[in-house]
C-alpha cells in the first residue's frame, strides 16, 4: 500500500459557485524566503495536508493524534479545534469543495483505500469509488462539479480519475506509464497540475489540458519536487522542491519559469504539502522531521 502521505513519490517523508479570488503576486526576483508562523506543533504527532477554508479563517487538516488518521477543522490562528471523525478507520487527504459545504477525503474504513464525502460538520458520509483498488488524493475542480482523484484499478501505478460529487460520470483523464498523483484543476478551468514520478525515477510538475492532453514537464530537472498547487488567480504555481539543502516551498510561473524561494526550513526540518488561501496572500503548510509534523502560515510575496 502506497504511503498516508504520498504526493511525493520517492521521498519518505454539489456545485458551486467560484470565488473570484485577488490577484497573487510571487515574490520579486532576490527577495528572501518570508518568516513563519507557527499555527500547531505537537511533538511525536502528525498534523498534516491543511487546507483553507473560503473566507482564510478555518484550516482543515489530519492528525493522527488517536493512533489513526482523523480529521480536523480548527481558526486559523490554531484555537477551538473540532474533530471530524471519529471512528477506528484512517480519514485523511481531505479537501474542501469550494463552497467550504462540503469535504472529499480518503478513508480505509471499507478495508480499502476509497475516497468518500460528507459534510463539513463530519455528517453523512458516503462511498463514491467503491473499488477494490486504491483510490487517494481527492481534488475538488474550482467550480465544484468535479473531484479529481489518483486510483490504480487500472493499471498497478497511479492514474488521473475524475468524478462527479454524485458518483457518477467518472473517466480517466491521464494514460501514463508513470505514477501521476495530486491533480488540480486550474483556477480558470482549462487545465490540470500535478505530480509525476516518471519511469526514469524522476518526481516532475506536469500540465496538461482539462481534458488530460498535450502533457507539458514545467520542472524537468534532478532535484525532486511535490505537491504542485495553483494560486486562485492561476498566474503561479506553489510546489515543494528540494533544490537546496532541504525540501522547501517555491513559486514559479505556469511554464516552470522563475522559481523562487518561500521558505528556508531550518534543520532538520522540511517543508511540503502548500495550500493557497483564495485571496492569494497566505500559504499553510507542514514543517515535518521525524515522527513531527506542524502546520504553519507564511505570506506570499
Amino acid at each position: 500500500m502506497k504511503s498516508l502521505l504520498q504526493c511525493l513519490l520517492l521521498v519518505v517523508w454539489v456545485a458551486a459557485t467560484p470565488v473570484s479570488p485577488a490577484k497573487a503576486s510571487a515574490p520579486p526576483a532576490g527577495s528572501p524566503p518570508t518568516e513563519p508562523k507557527q499555527v500547531l506543533l505537537k511533538e511525536g504527532v502528525k498534523n498534516a495536508y491543511p487546507h483553507w477554508s473560503r473566507d482564510g479563517s478555518r484550516i482543515l487538516f489530519q492528525s493522527n493524534r488517536t493512533g489513526k488518521w482523523q480529521l480536523y477543522v480548527m481558526n486559523a490562528d490554531g484555537s477551538h479545534e473540532v474533530q471530524l471523525t471519529r471512528d477506528d478507520a484512517n480519514n485523511d487527504r481531505a479537501d474542501w469543495s469550494p463552497d467550504d459545504r462540503t469535504i472529499a477525503f480518503v478513508s480505509d474504513r471499507d478495508g480499502n483505500e476509497e475516497i468518500y464525502v460528507m459534510g463539513a460538520d463530519g455528517s453523512g458520509a458516503r462511498n463514491l469509488s467503491r473499488h477494490p483498488a486504491s483510490d487517494i488524493h481527492p481534488y475538488w475542480s474550482p467550480d465544484g462539479r468535479a473531484i479529481l482523484f489518483n486510483s490504480t484499478r487500472d493499471v498497478e501505478r497511479y492514474q488521473i480519475y475524475e468524478v462527479h460529487p454524485d458518483g457518477t460520470g467518472l473517466r480517466r483523464l491521464v494514460v501514463s506509464d508513470d505514477d501521476d498523483t495530486c491533480a488540480r484543476v486550474s483556477p480558470a478551468g482549462d487545465r490540470i497540475l500535478y505530480l509525476t514520478n516518471l519511469t526514469g525515477g524522476a518526481d516532475d510538475v506536469i500540465v496538461r489540458d482539462r481534458d488530460g492532453s498535450h502533457p507539458r514537464n514545467i520542472t524537468s530537472d534532478p532535484p525532486a519536487d511535490g505537491w504542485p498547487t495553483w494560486t486562485p488567480d492561476g498566474r503561479h504555481i506553489v510546489f515543494a522542491s528540494r533544490r537546496g539543502r532541504a525540501f522547501a516551498l517555491f513559486v514559479m510561473n505556469p511554464d516552470g519559469s522563475q522559481a523562487r524561494p518561500i521558505t528556508d526550513p531550518p534543520a532538520p526540518y522540511f517543508d511540503g504539502r502548500p495550500s493557497v488561501s483564495r485571496d492569494g496572500k497566505r500559504i499553510v503548510f507542514n514543517r515535518e522531521s521525524g515522527d513531527t509534523i506542524g502546520i504553519l502560515t507564511v505570506e506570499l510575496r
